[in-house]
């Protein structure tokens, strides 16, 4: 993708706003590539072999020396192009935080109209490129928490879970999947894998059909000990004076 390129070169050449009318049209190839923002409006592109479908919000790079076809709506963009650029392949981007990068854009084009400042224009550039970067990996994080979490419930039952498997459910890592607790819970992850199994016990105490041991290992626990322990810690007393003291 784009935004991962660590090779990424170009010569600036243009920044600009188009009004594109409604219709299907044919593209020569030309000598740079287009790097835009979708403002309204849709475009259906035939490029390379590939159907790109782009949408208000999205942003689009075309490769130089390339034809294509393109079914427009009415529409508008906000269109950068590039000459000598290295990178080849055609790609729509969408994001979570659109208005960022409409923001960059917008700010890319007014300064552009104003002073022409080609290497200011450039660090405009990167620096969208940077926020898309930022944008997808907030994305995939959020993917990789739901896995996560998905996972945890499915097998918090089961002693042998830990954060490493958990984390290996989600593919990502433990300090990523930390963050992502404290953001979304303010609990970290063991916490909250010890909040399910606590639940999971309340319910076995309550079913007063297994004794300590057995509603230990059934909730997660591999300890009763462990669990006793714990158990007291949360509630002030431990789980054999609950089940006395409710059922006996």
């Amino acid at each position: 993708m784009l935004y991962n390129f660590d090779e990424f070169s170009f010569q600036l050449l243009t920044v600009d706003r188009f009004s594109h009318q409604k219709g299907i049209f044919h593209v020569k190839a030309r000598p740079y590539a287009a790097f835009s923002y979708r403002i309204h409006g849709t475009g259906i592109f035939q490029i390379a072999g590939k159907q790109i479908i782009t949408q208000p919000g999205d942003v689009l790079f075309l490769p130089a020396d390339t034809d294509y076809e393109v079914e427009y709506s009415v529409s508008e963009s906000i269109v950068v192009h590039f000459l000598c650029c290295n990178y080849q392949d055609p790609e729509n981007m969408s994001f979570e935080n659109k208005a960022a990068i409409a923001l960059r854009f917008e700010r890319l084009l007014e300064n552009w109209n104003e002073r022409h400042a080609v290497h200011q224009a450039k660090a405009a550039v990167y620096d969208i490129l940077d926020a898309i970067a930022s944008d997808k990996k907030a994305s995939l994080d959020d993917a990789a928490f739901s896995r996560c979490l998905r996972y945890m419930e499915a097998h918090f039952c089961e002693p042998a879970l830990d954060i490493d498997r958990i984390c290996q459910a989600g593919f990502i890592s433990a300090s990523s999947l930390q963050r992502a607790f404290q953001a979304h819970f303010g609990l970290s992850p063991k916490q909250y894998l010890i909040k399910l199994r606590m639940a999971r016990a309340l319910d076995l105490l309550a079913e007063n059909t297994l004794s300590i041991k057995e509603i230990a290992y059934a909730s997660g626990f591999a300890d009763e000990k462990y669990f006793s322990r714990a158990f007291r810690q949360k509630y002030g007393y431990p789980p054999s004076h609950f089940y006395k003291k409710t059922f006996v």
